[in-house]
């Protein structure tokens, strides 16, 4: 794999993440004996940059992939549990990488693919200049949770790029660090009640009557199922679907949001968000 250039570059993550994180902290502190305290994680955030050429011989002419990776690099004990988290139990770096090779892989296989005919190589066309971004953000919207978003922006030829979300709702107290699923916050019965207001949510959305059905508002089918990418905010509960999940590509990512009082009865007794 030729790389031409590699980027590193380091600074604080936004100071909102560590002003998040400051009642987590004192909240496991206060209630832990000395002996067991939380060690408060200090984040960074890592910035590389990779570069591939398809051609490395014609350096100045040859289709290139870009790619800029931003993870978390976090230290206490706190925050490699949380790291552990984002990265299936990798590092910072390890994850980099991996996305380097794996992406690496994918665009030096287009050398055996017919898109690169002989007619083809001479003009380089853009469609061969490949890109991928990744970075993170982070709110607080609940005492003891943490949101963690990770963004994807990419472009892998064809006739547009794409975009991706992936959403990490963390809880913390004093005896763990613990990534909800959406069965942690509501009642296995009330499931179907939550459909029904996810559906509600999307007529609302797209402009359409509490009738219609939701293909008359540009959705693939006229039901849709719940999905796992969740996330909250201090006023709800959201939903998020990529670009082509439940509608096309022209309608982008899509979110809705049940706020906290419509959902108050379908919640499981003693959910750790706290309501």
């Amino acid at each position: 794999m030729k790389k031409i250039n590699r980027r590193q570059g380091f600074g604080y993550v936004p100071l909102s993440l560590l002003w998040f994180l400051g009642p987590l902290l004192i909240t496991g502190c206060t209630s832990t004996p000395k002996s067991e305290a939380v060690e408060a994680p200090r984040f960074l955030s890592h910035t590389e940059q990779e570069i591939l050429l398809l051609y490395p011989d014609q350096e100045e002419r040859s289709p290139r992939m870009t790619l800029n990776i931003t993870v978390s690099d976090t230290s206490g004990s706190l925050g490699q549990l949380i790291q552990e988290l984002l990265y299936d139990g990798l590092s910072p770096q390890a994850y980099t990488e991996r996305l380097i090779t794996q992406y690496g892989d994918q665009y030096f296989d287009m050398k055996s693919s017919p898109m690169l005919l002989d007619e083809y190589k001479d003009q380089f066309l853009g469609t061969l200049n490949w890109e991928y971004t990744e970075t993170l953000e982070a709110s607080a919207p609940r005492p003891q949770v943490l949101v963690i978003s990770r963004n994807l922006e990419y472009y892998l030829g064809g006739a547009h790029g794409m975009r991706e979300k992936r959403y990490f709702v963390i809880f913390q107290d004093t005896h763990r660090v613990q990534r909800l699923v959406l069965e942690d916050l509501i009642e296995p019965a009330s499931r179907s009640r939550l459909e029904v207001l996810v559906a509600q949510a999307l007529r609302s959305e797209a402009n359409l009557e509490p009738d219609e059905p939701l293909s008359q508002g540009g959705f693939f089918e006229d039901t849709v199922e719940v999905p796992d990418n969740f996330f909250l905010t201090p006023e709800g509960l959201g939903f998020h679907w990529d670009p082509y999940e439940i509608a096309p590509y022209v309608m982008g990512s899509i979110e809705v949001l049940l706020p906290y009082e419509q959902i108050q009865d379908i919640l499981k007794p003693g959910t750790p968000i706290g309501l």
